[in-house]
């Protein structure tokens, strides 16, 4: 590799083996700094440490770069780009959509449109009940049937079974044994 070359002449010191394994393991990015040191070579015993001055810039500078030159690398080379993300996504859109496949081409569509700037995605959760409080709860159910007064009819026969020590709020109701109770039990008269 020119680089290689080119960084060893810069720093004046020439890149180990050992260094160069630890500075690819690093840049696959799957591994801790430590581990990346026990693959190149390093003992257990003292990997996490030489991970650490290999990688602190001042005792080892030309790995860094080197780290550094393998991630330049392999962004040119896998890199991504917003113009080249739009002309894939296109592609996958019309392919999707000449196969009949038109909910994978609105979703491509979708995306194509997010990453262009057109639309922008937002989401906000106004009220999450498990960070209300029973009170909350209760006033927030009151008010939603003041305002949807329809989605609160229920034409039935209930009976409150709440037991008295739990107080106001706990309206639980238990539907009163009919016709619609006797057929799911299969009980007949």
């Amino acid at each position: 590799m020119a680089s290689v070359k080119r960084i060893e002449e810069e720093h004046g010191r020439a890149l180990t083996n050992r260094q160069m394994t630890f500075a690819e393991k690093i840049v696959e990015g799957i591994y801790s700094n430590a581990e990346c040191a026990r693959l190149a070579g390093y003992s257990a015993k003292v990997a996490a440490k030489q991970a650490s001055v290999l990688l602190n810039g001042r005792d080892f500078p030309h790995v860094v770069d080197y780290i550094q030159e393998l991630r330049e690398e392999r962004e040119r080379r896998y890199g991504v780009t917003t113009i080249g993300q739009l002309e894939r996504l296109y592609r996958l859109s019309r392919g999707a959509e000449e196969a009949g496949q038109f909910s994978a081409a609105i979703n491509a569509e979708k995306i194509r449109s997010a990453l262009g700037g057109l639309t922008i995605d937002r989401r906000e959760t106004i009220n999450t009940i498990d960070q209300m409080s029973r009170d909350e709860i209760t006033s927030r159910l009151l008010a939603l049937q003041k305002q949807y007064p329809q989605a609160f009819q229920i034409e039935a026969e209930y009976k409150d079974v709440t037991p008295d020590e739990q107080g106001p709020g706990g309206e639980f109701l238990e539907h009163i044994a009919g016709e619609s109770a006797q057929e799911m039990r299969g009980d007949e008269d």
